[in-house]
C-alpha cells in the first residue's frame, strides 16, 4: 500500500485547492452534503482503482455523487440491522428495577440483572460495531466496482472480499484515523493558543477552525485512495471478482 502516494496525490492536481473548498462547502448542506461527499470520496475510489492517473474528480456530478453516497449508506444500514437489533434490549432494560415495587431486595437483584445485561450487549454492540467499521471499505469497494446496491448486500461476497484482505483493511481504517486525529489534534492544539491572543489570535483562529471542514473532505478522499488501491491489488492478483 502506497501511503504516501494517497498522502500526496491531491496536489498533484492543479485545482486541488478548489476541488477541496467546493467539498467543503457542499458538506455543510444538510443532508444532502454528507452524502454528496460519500459520493465524490466513492469517484475517487474508482479512479484509483482503476488507474486513472488523475484521481481526484470534479464536482460537476454532484447529482450522481448525492446518489452514490445515499446507496452506499443503504448498504451500511443493512449491514447495521444487528447492531440496532443488539441496542433495543438496553432502551427495556432498566425498567427492571421498577418492577420490584416497594421490594428493596428484589429491586437489587433486577439492578443488577440489568447491569449485567447491559455490559453483556454493550460489549456485544462495541465488537459489531468494530465489525461495521472494518467492513465498511470492503463496502465502498463493492460499490465503486458495480455501480449497484443489490452487489453490496451479496453477503458472501462482501465477507469474502474483506477476509481475503482483511490486513490491508485494518492497516487503511488505522491511518485514516490516525490522520484525523493527529490534524485534529494539532489544528486544535494552536487554536487554543491562538485564543489567548486578542484580537488577531482570535481572527487567526476563527480561520483555522473553518479550516477544518476541508481538511475533513481531505481525510475522506485519503482514505478513498487507500480504498482504491486496495481494490486494485485484489484484482490484480484475482484475489476478488
Amino acid at each position: 500500500m502506497q501511503v504516501s502516494r494517497a498522502l500526496s496525490f491531491i496536489f498533484e492536481d492543479e485545482q486541488w485547492v478548489s476541488k477541496l473548498l467546493i467539498g467543503a462547502l457542499i458538506s455543510l448542506i444538510p443532508i444532502f452534503g454528507s452524502f454528496a461527499v460519500m459520493g465524490y470520496a466513492i469517484a475517487v475510489l474508482r479512479n484509483v482503482q482503476e488507474g486513472q492517473p488523475r484521481p481526484l474528480p470534479g464536482w460537476d456530478r454532484l447529482g450522481d455523487y448525492f446518489v452514490d453516497g445515499i446507496l452506499v449508506w443503504v448498504a451500511t444500514f443493512v449491514y447495521s440491522i444487528p447492531l440496532l437489533v443488539l441496542m433495543c434490549p438496553l432502551l427495556f432494560v432498566w425498567v427492571l428495577p421498577a418492577l420490584a415495587g416497594e421490594s428493596e431486595d428484589l429491586m437489587a437483584v433486577l439492578g443488577g440483572l440489568a447491569g449485567i445485561v447491559s455490559i453483556g450487549v454493550g460489549c456485544l454492540a462495541f465488537l459489531y460495531g468494530l465489525l461495521i467499521w472494518i467492513l465498511s471499505p470492503a463496502i465502498q469497494i463493492r460499490y465503486a466496482e458495480t455501480g449497484k446496491l443489490g452487489a453490496c448486500l451479496r453477503f458472501g461476497e462482501v465477507f469474502r472480499f474483506l477476509f481475503s484482505n482483511i490486513g490491508p483493511i485494518i492497516i487503511a481504517q488505522l491511518l485514516v484515523a490516525a490522520a484525523g486525529i493527529v490534524i485534529s489534534t494539532v489544528l486544535g492544539g494552536v487554536i487554543s493558543v491562538l485564543s489567548l491572543i486578542p484580537i488577531c489570535g482570535w481572527i487567526v483562529g476563527a480561520v483555522l477552525g473553518m479550516a477544518m471542514i476541508p481538511v475533513g473532505v481531505w481525510v475522506l478522499v485519503f482514505g478513498a485512495h487507500l480504498y482504491g488501491q486496495i481494490a486494485q491489488q485484489a484484482r490484480s492478483t484475482a484475489g476478488y471478482v
